[in-house]
């Protein structure tokens, strides 16, 4: 029996993938095993995987397309690992990461979520999120979604950083809904399940973004998403309800120009959440600033700090 098993759903992205499995089987605790869910018809995903000579190394293959989530349950399923962890196909762990998190962990009887900071990668930029680390204090929707920046990083819990016991996961699973599983997952284990959070204090993960290729999941609709929160008011507050609406939602239809209901977004988070100012400010920041240029000025601030040592 593996002491973590590890589970990469994937379909039509060979090289990241053998990336992906290359960095886990890599690892310094060698303890594991690693399921790779291919979720659909993928001759070449498969045909690159049979070439991997690893006995750690199991395959499932979908013949249809269940989505990120539903493939995460299935490798969960066949799980023999006391611990179990994920990886994006597109992501990549640094060597130590499941020795480090095992270290902090503790007996798989806790309930526990272990989780890290990682480098976010994208075309202009290096960054590490989160620059604000979840205390276990505050309800965790409110960290997630009370946003308190004008840019994004501040807070951040991404699913290829988890590691947590594997009968809890199994406990609660992914919803199967195609959009937020992750979130909806962790909001029922933290306040359903009581389980804490533990983050290890140093980059583990590396998070590619802003890339142009195709996602693994169904891209999210704003309606989608608004039905989404609303089903979930009982693991939402009001704080947390107005974040969402004003700096998760109101970029979706910003980018559409679909200014009726990007004012709806703003009569919903008054109506039914409470707002704060950082909210308000991101939020007409949003119907103002293209992403382009949005993401040029986060790269200028992110290289600011360099630019003023040299």
């Amino acid at each position: 029996m593996p002491l973590v098993s590890v589970v990469v759903p994937t379909v039509r992205r060979m090289t990241l993938v053998v990336r992906a499995i290359n960095s886990v089987l890599a690892q310094t605790m060698g303890d594991l095993e690693v399921i790779v869910v291919v979720d659909g018809p993928d001759p070449e995903t498969s045909a690159a995987l049979a070439l991997i000579p690893d006995r750690r190394l199991r395959v499932i293959h979908n013949e249809i397309s269940l989505g990120p989530g539903s493939a995460r349950n299935m490798g969960g399923a066949v799980a023999r690992g006391l611990w179990i962890a994920f990886l994006d196909d597109d992501d990549e762990w640094l060597p130590q990461k499941l020795e480090r998190q095992l270290a902090a962990a503790g007996s798989p009887d806790r309930r526990v979520i272990v989780t890290c900071l990682s480098h976010i990668v994208t075309p202009r930029a290096r960054y590490v999120w989160p620059r604000r680390i979840y205390d276990n204090i505050a309800p965790l929707d409110e960290y997630l979604f009370d946003r308190r920046s004008l840019f994004m990083g501040d807070s951040y819990l991404q699913t290829s950083s988890v590691l947590m016991p594997c009968g809890f996961f199994n406990a609660f699973k992914f919803p199967g809904l195609r959009w937020h599983e992750d979130w909806d997952l962790w909001l029922r284990a933290t306040k359903i399940g009581t389980a804490r959070i533990i983050t290890i204090m140093e980059p583990l993960v590396t998070i590619y973004t802003e890339e142009e290729r195709a996602s693994l999941g169904s891209i999210v609709a704003w309606r989608d998403s608004l039905a989404w929160l609303d089903n979930n008011r009982t693991l939402i507050g009001r704080r947390a309800y107005a974040g969402f609406c004003l700096t998760i939602l109101a970029p979706q239809v910003a980018r559409n120009r679909e200014f009726r209901v990007f004012f709806m977004l703003l009569w919903r988070a008054f109506r039914h959440g409470r707002s704060r100012p950082i909210h308000l400010l991101v939020y007409f920041a949003f119907g103002l600033i293209t992403v382009a240029w949005r993401r040029r000025i986060r790269g200028w601030l992110s290289r600011a700090p360099r630019m003023i040592r040299a």
